[in-house]
Formats: C-alpha cells, sequence, structure tokens
C-alpha cells in the first residue's frame, strides 16, 4: 500500500476524457484532483491563449491549495500555440507557486519520448490542421521529428472528446509509418489510451499519448513507480 499520494491536474473546462480515467487507474493510496480553467466556445489559438492568461493562475492555486505532490498542466495546445519559452516558464511558475515537482502535457510527451527512445514518429491528433502544423514544430524544435501525421480538423474543444477509440485506431494505422520510432496521438480531451495496447501489437513500436504521457509524468514525479498495465509499455514498463 503506497502512503497517500495526492496528484493534481489542471484541464480546460471542455475537458471530460482524463477526469474520468486517472481516478480509475491510479494505484492503490493514490488521488487524482483536479481544477478546471474556463474556455470560452471553440479551440482557436486566441481562445487558448486567453483561457491560459485569464484563469491559468487561478488553477494553479486553486489546486496547489489542496497540497498535492506534483502538478500537471494539462493542456497540449497551450504549449504547441505559445512555444518552448512559455512551457518552460509555465512550469517554473507553478513549482514556484506550489513547491513542488511540475509538468506540462508537453513537457510528459517529451520526457516519454526520451524514455522510449523516440525521435522519428508518426504523430495523430484532433485538431485544426493549424494546431497540428504548430505542434509539429513544436516537436521538431524539441528534438522530436514528424515524419508521417493525421489529424481530424475538430475546432471545437469540447467535441474533441467525440472520436472513438475504434475510430482513434484507424486514423493511427492510416498513418503509420514504419520508419517512425513510435507514435504519438496528441491532446488531453482525446480518447486515445484504451487503443495503445492494440496500436502497439500491430505497429510493434511504443505509443505514447497526451493522456497516458501526463500521468506516468505526474506519477514518477510524485515519486510513484508502480506499472499499470493495459496502456502501453509506458506505464506498463517504465
Amino acid at each position: 500500500m503506497i502512503e497517500a499520494v495526492r496528484l493534481g491536474v489542471i484541464v480546460p473546462s471542455v475537458n471530460i476524457v482524463v477526469e474520468e480515467w486517472y481516478p480509475r487507474v491510479v494505484p492503490d493510496g493514490v488521488s487524482v484532483h483536479f481544477a478546471r480553467m474556463l474556455i470560452a466556445d471553440g479551440s482557436s489559438p486566441e481562445k487558448i491563449i486567453a483561457m491560459d492568461r485569464e484563469d491559468g493562475m487561478r488553477a494553479i492555486g486553486q489546486i496547489a491549495s489542496c497540497r498535492p505532490h506534483a502538478i500537471a498542466y494539462g493542456c497540449t495546445a497551450s504549449s504547441v500555440i505559445q512555444g518552448h519559452a512559455f512551457d518552460e516558464r509555465l512550469r517554473d511558475e507553478i513549482r514556484h507557486i506550489a513547491g513542488i515537482p511540475a509538468t506540462t502535457a508537453t513537457d510528459s510527451i517529451f520526457a516519454a519520448c526520451r524514455a522510449l527512445g523516440l525521435k522519428r514518429v508518426t504523430a495523430i491528433s484532433p485538431y485544426t490542421e493549424a494546431v497540428d502544423t504548430a505542434e509539429h514544430h513544436f516537436f521538431a524544435e524539441g528534438g522530436v521529428e514528424t515524419i508521417a501525421s493525421a489529424y481530424l480538423d475538430i475546432a471545437d474543444g469540447f467535441r474533441l472528446a467525440e472520436p472513438e477509440p475504434d475510430a482513434i485506431l484507424d486514423l493511427a494505422l492510416t498513418a503509420w509509418d514504419p520508419r517512425s520510432d513510435g507514435l504519438i496521438a496528441a491532446c488531453l480531451n482525446f480518447r486515445s489510451h484504451p487503443v495503445i495496447d492494440a496500436l502497439e501489437a500491430k505497429i510493434g513500436k511504443p505509443v505514447v499519448t497526451s493522456t497516458q504521457a501526463v500521468l506516468w509524468h505526474l506519477l514518477r514525479l510524485a515519486g510513484v513507480d508502480t506499472p499499470i498495465p493495459g496502456f502501453g509499455r509506458l506505464l506498463g514498463e517504465h
């Protein structure tokens, strides 16, 4: 039995995916607590930036008040749109406010790629073309090259959660380039985690999703290394 560990997760108000999944799969003795940032209808870059500026700091202070052992800022697009300097500054601000380890969605993805040895990837997302393209540039600047990709062109932040896992699996297999070291599925409001095991079995390579990588990185930052089977090599073996 693990001594009580609390994980803090900050998400856009439209996210309906990770709040349901994380508490169901964390090891005994670990609890997950959420703060939400209000985002206006849609998920344009302008609205995401407004969400970060208007509600981001409030959400950090709110989740810090329950004294978690690590905090994740759970919006992949926030960092993709605003760049690596924003991402680094955001993590510093969380650490300063809460006094504990902190990560972001993209920081977790890069940590996962390092753990799994991914440098050339196939990438999929539910995002619009503009955000998806920005994501590939962001990954490249962080040392991860996207050599094949596919996106669903969904502009409404709430509707990012609509694609069913089977459709996500089909999207990934259609996009897959066997020259890749693995596959990345971006977005924390995307139901990609249920198909990780099946996808890894089909492509024979590791799969990293925003949803899975954030949980894995949060647990490790909080000192929990208990494997979680059923959601890929990252959570099961690293």
